[in-house]
C-alpha cells in the first residue's frame, strides 16, 4: 500500500451506500438553499460548442513498469464500487478549477474571456459514450505523461510542494483535493477506451492522450483544445447505464454533493451543498443547520442539538454533530448504523464512519473533515489506525463534554435528551472503558426518596450519603416502582434511612455491575447489603437454642435450601434469599436456552427470628409437622420470589391450596 496524504489524492468518494436517491432528491429544495457560494449565480447561456480538436500524429508510449503491473489492479478490484470512477473524476475537475482560481489570485485577474469555471457531463446514450469536460487548469504534455502514464503520480502534491517553496499563502490552496493518478485508472473499470484532451491555460497547443488501458497509450498534439480538461469515455456495452442523464444525475447529487462549483449534466445545473462545517461556528445559522442536517440524515424533523467546533489537535478538524429528536431502535427496529460521514477537504472518505466515534454514539448525526489524513491508495480507508484511534478519542471527549455541560445548564432539556436517547448512555458505560467514568456523569436513576419519575444523578446520591452507607452506592432491581419500595431487601434501608438507586431492566443491572466504582465509591446491590437493624426492645424474638434447632429443621425440612442464617437486616418479612445469582441474569440464560431457564441450583435463605411466621414455626414443627413443613416450604417459596427467582409460581399451588385447607379445618372451624 502507499501511504498517501489527502491532498494528494482527494479524488477518493467512496461508496455512501445508505443514501436513498429518491431521499435526496426529496430534498432538493433543502439543497438549493444550502448552494455553494461558488456555484451560487445561474450561468450565462451556453455558447454553442467548438468543432471537435485536430489531432496531429500520435506516438505510443508504454506505461511505466510499476504503472503497468497495478493498471489491472486498479481498473478490476481495487475499488469496492464501479461508481467511485465518476467520483474521482469530478474531484480531479475540481482540482484542476482550484488551480485556475489561485492561477487567478496570483495573477491578480482572470484571463478576458476566459470560459466559466465549471464542470459538464454529457452522456450519449446512442454512442455509449460519457465526457468529462473542465475549464480548469489544464496539463501540458509533461504533465499528462507524468499526471496519466504513472500510478500515484500527484499533480495535485506537485503543486502544493511549488506553493511550500514559493510561501505562497497556503489558504489560497486550501480546497486542492484531487490529483491524477489511482483515482483516474478507476475509469477502465467501465470503459474501453478514454480519450482526454487537454490544454494548460496560456499554452498555445493542447494534446491528446489516448488509452484502452492495455499497457500502453498514445499522445499527440491536438489544435482546436480548449482550455481545461475533457476525457471521453468509450463505455463498455454493459456499463451503458453510466450514459443516461438519471444515473449521472443520481451519482452526482449522492456522492458529490459538496463540489464547490457549478456540475452541469447534459447542459441542466445540478445543484450542489455548501459544506457549512467549514465555515465558523457564528457564521451558520439555526435555519442553515436545519435544512443541513435534514439534507443529511434523510429526515424531516429539526435537530434537538447542535454540536459545531474546530480543533487542531492531533490534526486539524472541522465537525457538526446533531443530536436528532428521536431514533428508530425504540420501535424495535434494526441496529442503526453510525450516522456520521468522515471528509477530507469535502471530499468523502468513509460514509457512515464506523471508527469515527464509539459505537455508543450511532444516535448522532453529522460530517467531520480532517484536511490531511493518511489514506490507502484506493482511499477507501486511513492507514494510521492508531491515529484514527486519537481521533476518535478526541471526538468522544468533545461529545461527552457537550452532553455534561446541556445537563448542568439545561437540566429540563437534559432530561428529555436522555428519555430519548439514555438507552445509549447506559450502552457506553458498559462497552466504552477509556470513557465510562464520564459517561456515567451522565446517568439519571429514580431513587427511593426522590418523587415517582424525579431522575438524580450519581453526584446527587453521593451529595446525600449518611455515614452508615460506608462508602457504598446501592441500587435495587425490581419489576417496578411500588415493588422496589415493598421489597423485604429495602427494609433495613428505609430503618435507616438511607437512600437506594431503583433500577427496572436488565441493561440497568448490567451498567451498574460493569461501572463497579464512582467517584471513589462502590457500587453495591442492596440485595447484597450487610446491614444490622436494631430490634425494638419489646419486640419477642426466638432465644439462641430455639433459632439453632430451627435453623437446622428447615434445612432438613425445604428441598432447594443449602443454608439457613439469622437476619440481622430484616424487619417485617419473615425471610428472604441472599447470596444468590442475578435474577435478569437469569432470565437472559433462559432467552438463550430457547425459554427454558437453567436448573436453580440450592439457596441460601435467613430468616427473621422476631417475625411471628418463623417463631410459629418453631412450636409448631414439633406439634403438628406437615403442617410446619408445608409453612416452611411456602417461606421459601416466596422468598424466592422476592428474589425474582421464582421461574414458575405455578409449581408452588399445590402447597398453597394445602395450606388453605389446613386453615379451614383448623380446630373450631365447622365441619361440613
Amino acid at each position: 500500500m502507499l501511504r498517501l496524504g489527502c491532498l494528494q489524492r482527494a479524488s477518493r468518494l467512496p461508496r455512501l451506500h445508505s443514501l436513498s436517491v429518491h431521499g435526496a432528491s426529496a430534498r432538493l429544495g433543502a439543497a438549493a438553499r444550502l448552494r455553494c457560494t461558488a456555484a451560487a449565480a445561474d450561468a450565462p447561456k451556453e455558447p454553442p460548442p467548438p468543432p471537435p480538436p485536430t489531432v496531429g500524429e500520435a506516438t505510443r508510449m508504454e506505461f511505466q513498469a510499476e504503472t503497468k503491473k497495478l493498471l489491472d489492479i486498479v481498473a478490476k478490484s481495487l475499488y469496492t464500487d464501479k461508481e467511485v470512477f465518476l467520483r474521482e473524476l469530478v474531484s480531479n475537475a475540481s482540482d484542476a478549477l482550484e488551480k485556475r482560481r489561485h492561477a487567478a489570485l496570483i495573477s491578480g485577474s482572470e484571463v478576458e474571456g476566459a470560459p466559466e469555471m465549471a464542470i459538464w457531463i454529457d452522456g450519449d446514450k446512442e454512442t455509449n459514450t460519457l465526457t468529462i469536460t473542465d475549464t480548469g487548469i489544464g496539463m501540458s504534455k509533461e504533465e499528462l505523461i507524468e499526471n496519466l502514464g504513472t500510478i500515484a503520480r500527484s499533480g495535485s502534491k506537485n503543486f502544493l510542494q511549488q506553493l511550500d517553496e514559493s510561501e505562497a499563502n497556503s489558504s489560497a490552496s486550501a480546497n486542492v483535493i484531487g490529483q491524477f493518478g489511482v483515482g483516474f485508472y478507476a475509469v477502465f473499470m467501465v470503459a474501453d477506451e478514454v480519450t482526454v484532451y487537454s490544454r494548460r491555460h496560456g499554452a498555445e497547443m493542447g494534446h491528446c492522450w489516448k488509452s484502452t488501458g492495455d499497457g500502453s497509450y498514445e499522445l499527440a498534439e491536438a489544435s482546436g483544445v480548449a482550455a481545461g480538461t475533457k476525457i471521453v469515455i468509450k463505455l463498455k456495452p454493459e456499463e451503458s447505464n453510466f450514459a443516461t442523464k438519471w444515473h449521472i444525475g443520481s451519482n452526482i447529487r449522492r456522492y458529490s454533493s459538496f463540489i464547490g462549483f457549478p456540475i452541469k449534466i447534459n447542459g441542466e445545473r445540478v445543484d450542489t451543498v455548501e459544506a457549512i462545517w467549514l465555515k465558523g461556528k457564528n457564521e451558520v445559522t439555526k435555519e442553515q443547520h436545519s435544512e443541513f442536517y435534514r439534507y443529511i440524515s434523510q429526515s424531516f424533523d429539526d435537530p434537538r442539538y447542535t454540536l459545531h467546533f474546530t480543533m487542531d489537535a492531533p490534526i486539524s478538524i472541522k465537525a457538526i454533530f446533531y443530536i436528532p429528536e428521536s431514533h428508530v431502535e425504540k420501535w424495535g427496529m434494526a441496529r442503526q448504523e453510525s450516522g456520521v460521514n468522515l471528509y477530507c477537504r469535502k471530499v468523502l472518505i468513509e460514509a457512515r464512519s464506523k471508527r469515527l466515534l464509539p459505537e455508543w454514539m450511532r444516535f448522532l448525526k453529522g460530517v467531520v473533515d480532517s484536511e490531511d489524513l493518511p489514506l490507502n491508495i484506493s482511499r477507501e480507508s486511513m492507514q494510521d489506525s492508531s491515529l484514527m484511534q486519537k481521533i476518535s478519542s478526541v471526538l468522544s471527549k468533545r461529545v461527552i463534554k457537550f452532553l455534561q455541560d446541556l445537563a448542568k445548564n439545561d437540566e429540563k432539556g437534559y432530561l428529555k435528551f436522555y428519555d430519548e436517547f439514555g438507552q445509549f448512555l447506559k450502552e457506553g458505560v458498559y462497552t466504552d472503558f477509556n470513557s465510562k467514568a464520564e459517561v456515567a456523569k451522565l446517568l439519571r436513576f429514580e431513587s427511593s426518596t426522590s418523587d415517582k419519575k424525579q431522575l438524580v444523578s450519581l453526584d446527587d446520591y453521593i451529595g446525600r450519603m449518611v455515614p452508615e452507607q460506608n462508602d457504598k452506592i446501592y441500587w435495587l432491581l425490581a419489576p417496578t416502582r411500588e415493588s422496589a419500595l415493598s421489597s423485604a431487601y429495602m427494609e433495613a434501608f428505609t430503618a435507616k434511612k438511607i437512600e437506594v438507586l431503583l433500577v427496572y431492566s436488565a441493561v440497568d443491572e448490567f451498567v451498574m455491575t460493569n461501572l463497579m466504582t464512582y467517584g471513589g465509591k462502590s457500587l453495591a446491590s442492596a440485595e447484597n447489603a450487610k446491614l444490622d437493624v436494631d430490634k425494638p426492645a419489646e419486640a419477642e424474638s426466638l432465644d439462641e437454642a430455639d433459632s439453632k434447632a430451627l435453623q437446622a429443621w428447615f434445612k432438613d425440612a425445604v428441598a432447594g435450601v443449602k443454608d439457613v442464617r439469622l437476619s440481622s437486616r430484616l424487619v417485617n418479612s419473615p425471610a428472604i434469599i441472599v447470596g444468590h445469582e442475578s435474577s435478569s441474569v437469569r432470565r437472559m440464560m433462559a432467552m438463550v436456552e430457547s425459554g427454558t431457564p437453567p436448573e436453580l441450583p440450592p439457596q441460601t435463605i435467613e430468616i427473621n427470628a422476631s417475625h411471628p411466621i418463623i417463631r410459629g414455626l418453631a412450636s409448631t414443627r414439633e406439634t403438628k409437622p406437615e403442617l410446619a413443613k408445608r409453612v416452611a416450604q411456602q417461606v421459601f417459596s416466596n422468598a424466592l420470589i422476592t428474589a425474582g427467582l421464582m421461574d414458575d409460581p405455578r409449581v408452588m399451588l399445590n402447597n398453597v391450596n394445602a395450606l388453605l385447607e389446613d386453615v379451614l379445618n383448623k380446630e373450631g372451624t365447622p365441619q361440613e
